[in-house]
């Protein structure tokens, strides 16, 4: 009897709750609803129990559906879809869209620069971390780059026979997450001990948030799954590891005091120091859970987002090869000699090389969604959407809108970045660090670093590949990753630099 009165009031609570949620949500209610709707769950069931390839097809189904204005609902509550260039750049742009919604705590990485929810806490980091990306300290990080770079193309050298094929990814990402390792912690020796493991562990971790994100099942029961068990054994470890080398810089710190005052030495400290000596506006500085934060937030946008980058190049490079020899010419032509320097300036002159990467970020944006969440009421498309509301767009479906891109959208083809191209284009048509008031303050750093490691790739090895553009699946792990290898096989230069 007592069961059932409880299961009754629980019942009865729930209702109630599911009630108010429809009236909060009844502003949506003009907004079109991806089809099909499930009776009370909306979504869900779409979602729930999917591949991380399975859900990320069915998503780009429902963002593409939506000529302006669309919603997915999670039973009541509706996200809106926006899916044109016009409202990004309206809600991009907003002082009050600066806040990120719920999903973004499924990282647990609390204050980090990608995943602090709260927009004004985000201004506060930002104005701090600023610093790390100046062009005194990307200039400093580039023989770091190089020198990593040059590491990586060692280990292939055996494996370019001309013949054998090989996942490229796992070779270039080893090696992004060494220069990020080394740029951002600020050791200058090959290895520390540990790292290995702090690399590994780092890639399980970001692959269990991803798996959480895209279903649903884990929204509730996350403490209950095996994948978290996973993700905490390597979260556990990672945060060991990098607490370790806080305590010893600060420690390092100590004994030279006069460089936190020094503002000259203070642009030449690595991104490690520069977060340690921060301090915000009333004094205080980061704590040592803050730092640790702060640092995964880097470590992973740096590493994922231009090992992608740099896979999905050669990957591209390899299906095209007129292309690749374009490329090729246009290296040789800036660095004609072992003796030209690796400077800002000499990869500035990359311009075409630049075009096809930034085409490849059109097709293959690493970090294909986004969300925001109103911090009060705004106007979209004449629908009032009221305060805390989860706006969302997709990078993907965006980025091969054929108004904006021609009827040849999904055609590989660098020309569309020449200069009077992209100045005749709607400039929130195309977003690969999005965009506004909250954009990506690293995007100078990936550039950078990924025209270096293909710089030290093509001028090493030919590649070539069976792998045609309509054989790329891709799966949503945060990052937008190919389900399957990447591919190619490596054939020597007959003169490398």
């Amino acid at each position: 009897m007592f069961l059932l009165l409880l299961l009754a009031i629980v019942g009865a609570l729930l209702v109630v709750q599911y009630i108010k949620l429809l009236r909060v949500s009844s502003f949506a209610e003009k907004i079109p609803s991806f089809q099909p709707v499930y009776p009370v769950l909306g979504h869900i069931p779409l979602f729930w129990g999917k591949s991380t390839h399975e859900a990320f097809q069915i998503a780009l189904k429902l963002f593409a559906s939506a000529e302006r204005v669309g919603k997915i609902l999670l039973g009541p509550s509706p996200w809106i879809i926006i899916n044109h260039p016009d409202l990004l750049q309206q809600i991009l742009t907003r002082n009050e869209m600066y806040d990120k919604p719920f999903p973004y705590d499924f990282f647990r990485l609390g204050s980090g620069l990608i995943t602090e929810r709260s927009g004004e806490r985000w201004l506060q980091a930002k104005k701090l971390l600023s610093p790390t990306f100046n062009t005194r300290m990307l200039t400093g990080f580039l023989p770091t780059m190089d020198a990593r770079a040059m590491k990586m193309i060692t280990k292939l050298q055996p494996l370019a026979d001309g013949h054998t094929e090989i996942d490229l990814f796992q070779y270039i990402s080893t090696c992004t997450l060494e220069i990020a390792f080394s740029t951002t912690m600020g050791r200058v020796v090959d290895e520390l001990p540990g790292q290995q493991d702090y690399i590994r562990n780092l890639e399980i971790m970001m692959n269990a948030i991803g798996a959480r994100i895209v279903n649903v099942n884990l929204w509730l029961f996350y403490r209950f799954s095996k994948t978290y068990q996973i993700d905490e054994q390597a979260r556990n470890n990672c945060f060991a590891f990098t607490n370790k080398i806080i305590q010893e810089r600060r420690r390092e710190l100590r004994t030279e005091p006069e460089s936190t005052h020094d503002e000259f030495l203070k642009k030449q400290m690595n991104t490690l120091d520069q977060i340690i000596t921060a301090q915000r506006s009333n004094g205080t500085a980061f704590t040592d859970t803050e730092l640790i934060y702060q640092l995964f937030s880097i470590m992973s946008a740096a590493n994922d987002t231009s090992a992608l980058t740099v896979a999905y190049t050669c990957l591209f490079l390899a299906m095209y090869p007129e292309i690749q020899d374009k490329v090729m010419a246009e290296m040789n032509q800036v660095f004609y000699s072992p003796e030209v320097e690796i400077n800002l300036d000499t990869v500035k002159q990359l311009e075409y090389t630049e075009m096809v990467v930034k085409e490849v970020l059109r097709l293959c944006p690493a970090v294909p969604f986004g969300a925001r969440q109103t911090s009060k009421e705004i106007l979209i498309d004449d629908i009032r959407v009221p305060k805390d509301q989860i706006i969302a767009y997709d990078l993907y479906t965006l980025h091969r809108r054929k108004e904006f891109w021609g009827p040849d959208a999904e055609l590989f083809d660098p020309e569309r970045f020449r200069p009077e191209a992209v100045q005749q284009r709607h400039p929130y048509a195309y977003m690969p660090f999005y965009g506004g008031l909250r954009n990506c303050i690293g995007h100078r750093y990936a550039m950078l670093s990924v025209r270096i490691m293909l710089l030290r790739v093509l001028q090493n090895f030919e590649l070539r590949t069976n792998l045609k553009q309509s054989d790329l699946k891709f799966k949503f792990e945060i990052t937008l990753k190919l389900d399957g290898p990447h591919s190619v096989w490596l054939v020597k230069r007959n003169k490398g630099l």
